[in-house]
This record gives structure tokens, C-alpha cells and sequence, in this order.
């Protein structure tokens, strides 16, 4: 039994991709809204997000940027993120047209950047646990060997292909700042 529990353990851990690597990520329209609370009662908004893009957009990217480690915080129900979607180049004539008739929504054009990054295959939402558990600690250690004081986790679902995937990034460098929406 402890054999079995130990190779699943390492096929997570394999799974998570926990191995970073530098890559440019970015240039994209950033269609969003900015959310203060736990990180574990983001569901919610997630599915408010969802509805309103899929009533404009057929070919939404759904994007997450988070800002703090709850587990730093004096309070982690102030926890700060940017959730919102890339709208493909097809469709960024919809862009002024959903933000007029949203008002909570924001625009910002998010430039390249290079970025650490690393992605975990999405399975189930047995997932998110994994990203939890292996995926974060092995990112916040990998900024800190890195030397970033302060850095924001950029998430990307990439959900519309038949292979599921979460794609992480941590911008750093020259234009990074233009990450930070707060």
C-alpha cells in the first residue's frame, strides 16, 4: 500500500509540472475585474465571469492574476486578484460593446513579457487540490530562489482544447509592473 501511495504521490508531482522554464507570455486584450477575498470562495465569481463573457464571446481565454499568498496575509479574506478573459483577435470588436454594458469590467492590454511559467495537465477538479498542494509552494520557492521580492501568478485555462490544461506564469522584467491591475 505505502508503494502505491508513494508512486502516486510522484505521479502527481510529475503531473504538476513543476519544473519552470523562461518563455515570453503575453500580449493580449485583458478584459477584467478586480476581486478582494479568499482565494477559496473564488467559485462564484468564476462562474459570473464565464456567463457574462459566453453572452459576447465565443472564443473567451480565461485568465487569472493573483497577487497575494494568502498564507502571508494578516487576513486572507483580502486576498487580491484580477480574473477576467483574452478575447481572440476575431472578436475584440465586442470588446467596447461588453464594457459599455458592463461597468464593473476593466480593459488593459497586457504586453509581452518573459515570464517563469510551468502548467499542470487538468483532469477533474481533483486538479485544483494538486495546484494547492504541489503547484504553489514549488512556485513561491521558485520566485524566492529567483530573487522576486514581489510577484503576481498569472493562471491560464486552457480549457477549449480536448487536452485541459493550466498554464502558470510569473512575469518578470522589463513591462512586468503592467501586470499589477491593483
Amino acid at each position: 500500500m505505502n508503494i502505491l501511495n508513494n508512486k502516486l504521490k510522484l505521479a502527481c508531482a510529475i503531473g504538476a509540472g513543476i519544473a519552470g522554464i523562461e518563455q515570453n507570455y503575453g500580449l493580449c486584450d485583458f478584459i477584467y475585474f478586480n476581486r478582494i477575498g479568499s482565494y477559496n470562495t473564488i467559485g462564484a465569481d468564476w462562474i459570473k465571469l464565464q456567463r457574462d463573457a459566453h453572452k459576447y464571446f465565443t472564443n473567451a481565454q480565461f485568465i487569472g492574476i493573483y497577487f497575494d499568498n494568502p498564507k502571508l496575509l494578516d487576513d486572507p479574506n483580502q486576498a487580491r486578484a484580477a480574473l477576467g478573459f483574452a478575447a481572440g483577435n476575431r472578436e475584440k470588436d465586442k470588446i467596447k460593446v461588453f464594457l459599455d454594458s458592463k461597468l464593473n469590467y476593466q480593459f488593459a492590454q497586457l504586453p509581452e513579457v518573459k515570464s517563469y511559467s510551468t502548467n499542470l495537465s487538468y483532469k477533474s477538479s481533483f486538479s485544483f487540490r494538486i495546484i494547492k498542494d504541489k503547484v504553489y509552494p514549488k512556485i513561491t520557492g521558485y520566485a524566492l530562489e529567483k530573487n522576486l521580492s514581489s510577484f503576481c501568478l498569472v493562471e491560464t485555462y486552457q480549457f477549449q482544447d480536448q487536452n485541459k490544461e493550466i498554464n502558470f506564469d510569473i512575469p518578470f522584467g522589463e513591462n512586468s509592473e503592467s501586470y499589477y491591475l491593483f
